[in-house]
């Protein structure tokens, strides 16, 4: 919501003092989005919930509607800015780095935790446990994924070794 935000974009929360489990900044913000006449019927414990039970229906006030979900493909512009949002959704002072540079540290630290792995499963003494798991993309692209399970000092590990797209999908 962003009017609900504060001039530094971002939500202020103090939680640094005694007032840490106050819940006047929340409702506040309920009283903002929601109206008084909600946020009262909630707290007085009077909210009518329609059938649906709908969480959006029973504190649903004049200025917000009812979405409506739609088959449409969001754009990549869409797909970024969604994640962005909720990547930084109460840590204004983050920042991501870019895909480039991800990529680039991902290219530098495969080769040594792949060599590590490699080792760890040779040297392995105990059972190992393969899985698969196939799928489609929406865009109909069907992929496999190989992953082996251990337990390594004491805990249960999974490693993806390898994920591969199916050239062809023949039905039995």
């Amino acid at each position: 919501a962003r009017h609900c935000k504060s001039k530094d974009n971002g939500v202020r929360r103090y939680q640094d003092n005694q007032d840490r489990s106050s819940t006047s900044n929340l409702k506040k913000h309920a009283r903002h989005c929601f109206g008084d006449t909600a946020v009262q019927s909630a707290i007085d414990g009077k909210t009518k919930l329609n059938a649906d039970g709908s969480i959006f229906e029973a504190f649903a006030g004049n200025k917000q509607t009812r979405t409506t979900p739609t088959a449409r493909t969001l754009s990549d512009a869409e797909i970024r800015s969604t994640f962005r949002h909720l990547m930084l959704s109460g840590r204004t002072t983050t920042s991501l780095p870019s895909r480039f540079t991800l990529a680039q540290d991902i290219k530098k630290a495969f080769p040594a935790a792949s060599e590590h792995i490699s080792q760890l499963l040779k040297d392995y003494d105990g059972r190992l446990h393969f899985s698969t798991d196939a799928w489609t993309s929406p865009n109909h692209r069907a992929f496999v994924a190989v992953y082996v399970h251990l337990q390594h000092e004491g805990e249960m590990v999974c490693f993806l070794l390898d994920f591969v797209e199916v050239a062809e999908v023949r039905p039995h």
